[in-house]
C-alpha cells in the first residue's frame, strides 16, 4: 500500500505534471494548396489558431501526426524541412538556426518631460469626455462584469485569453481603475497599476463596442498618461502585444509613441525554420528586436520609426535576406 502523501507533497503534484507537459510536444502537419509545415507544440499549450492562419491563411488544414518528448526535438526538428516550434524560453538556447519569435513584445511610453502624442482627430474625440479616478472595490467588480469580461470575450472569442477576477484584484490593489463618463454614465475603464516610477496600464474595457468606435478606449490611455504625468511617473507602460507590425492591438500602442522592447514576461518563443509568417514580424537576434518585412519601401519602416526597432528586408518569394536597415 501507497503511503500517503504529506499536504505539501500534494501541492507540488500539479506542478510536476505542468512541468511535464512542458517537455512532451505534439507534432502537427499544417498545409494549404502551397505548403506544408510541421508544427510543434507542447502538449500543456495547444494549437494556436491565431499562429496557424499567420502560417497558412484561414483555409489550413491541420493533422496531429505523433507526440514526441524534449529529448527528442531537436533531432527531429533538423528532419523537417520547414518547421514552427512552440517551445518555452529556456529550450531556445538549443534553436540558434532560425527565427525565435517572442510570443509577445512589450511597449513603453518614455513620459519623462515629453508631450503626449495624440492627433488632433483623436483628441476631438477625447474631448467629450471626463474621467473618475477610483480605489472602490465594488467599482472595480463593475469594471470585471460589465466592461472588460464581456468585451474581451466579445472581441476574440474563441481565442480569447480572459484573466481571471482573482488575478486582475491583485493588479487592482496597487493601482487604481480610472473610469472614462459620458453624461454621468461609466462607459469604459483602464485598470493601471502603480509599480515604483513606471505607470502600467494592465487592462481596459468598455461598456458597450458603439463606445470604442466614438474613441472611448483611445479616451483611457489618453487620461492614463495624463495621470500618469501628474503622479511624475517616468515610464508608462503598455503591456503586451502580439509580434506582428500590422496587429490592430501593436499599432494603436505604437502610435502613442512606444518603445517596443523584449520583455522579461514573455516566457514562450516561437522558431520558425524555412518558414515566414504571412506578414511582417518582430523576432529576436542577439539580444535585439529586429522585424522582418517583405518590401526595402514598406512604409511600417515609416510607422515604427521610433520604436526602437531594427529592420530586415526579405524577399518573400524567396525568402532569403537581402538587406538590414537599422532606425534607431
Amino acid at each position: 500500500m501507497m503511503a500517503n502523501m504529506s499536504f505539501g507533497q500534494k501541492n507540488v503534484v500539479p506542478y510536476l505534471k505542468q512541468i511535464w507537459k512542458e517537455l512532451t510536444f505534439d507534432v502537427y502537419i499544417l498545409s494549404d494548396k502551397t505548403k506544408k509545415i510541421t508544427y510543434i507544440v507542447p502538449s500543456s499549450t495547444g494549437t494556436n489558431p491565431y499562429l496557424v492562419e499567420r502560417l497558412c491563411g484561414d483555409d489550413a488544414t491541420i493533422n496531429k501526426i505523433k507526440r514526441i518528448y524534449v529529448w527528442e526535438l531537436r533531432k527531429f526538428a533538423n528532419s523537417q524541412d520547414a518547421v514552427c516550434i512552440n517551445m518555452h524560453k529556456i529550450l531556445t538556447r538549443f534553436f540558434d538556426d532560425g527565427f525565435l519569435v517572442p510570443e509577445f513584445v512589450g511597449q513603453v511610453f518614455d513620459i519623462g518631460n515629453k508631450e503626449i502624442q495624440i492627433s488632433s482627430k483623436n483628441l476631438k474625440r477625447v474631448c467629450k469626455y471626463n474621467y473618475e479616478i477610483s480605489n472602490d472595490p465594488g467599482m472595480f467588480r463593475f469594471f470585471y462584469e460589465k466592461m472588460y469580461f464581456p468585451y474581451v470575450k466579445k472581441r476574440y472569442a474563441d481565442s480569447a485569453q480572459i484573466d481571471s477576477f482573482d488575478s486582475m484584484e491583485s493588479f487592482f490593489k496597487n493601482g487604481e481603475l480610472i473610469f472614462i463618463k459620458l453624461g454621468g454614465e461609466y462607459i469604459a475603464a483602464q485598470l493601471s497599476e502603480i509599480d515604483g516610477d513606471m505607470y502600467r496600464l494592465r487592462r481596459n474595457g468598455v461598456l458597450s463596442e458603439s463606445f470604442v468606435k466614438d474613441g472611448a478606449l483611445v479616451a483611457t490611455y489618453y487620461f492614463s498618461m495624463l495621470r500618469a504625468k501628474d503622479m511624475n511617473a517616468k515610464t508608462v507602460y503598455f503591456g503586451g502585444s502580439n509580434p506582428f507590425l500590422l496587429d490592430g492591438v501593436l499599432r494603436h500602442k505604437n502610435v502613442w509613441g512606444t518603445r517596443i522592447f523584449e520583455t522579461e514576461d514573455s516566457r514562450r518563443f516561437i522558431y520558425l525554420k524555412n518558414v515566414l509568417f504571412d506578414q511582417p514580424f518582430i523576432y529576436v537576434d542577439e539580444g535585439k528586436l529586429k522585424a522582418v518585412i517583405f518590401s526595402d519601401d514598406n512604409k511600417l519602416i515609416k510607422e515604427y520609426a521610433s520604436s526602437g526597432l531594427e529592420f530586415t528586408v526579405i524577399e518573400k518569394a524567396n525568402e532569403k535576406e537581402s538587406e538590414t536597415v537599422i532606425m534607431n
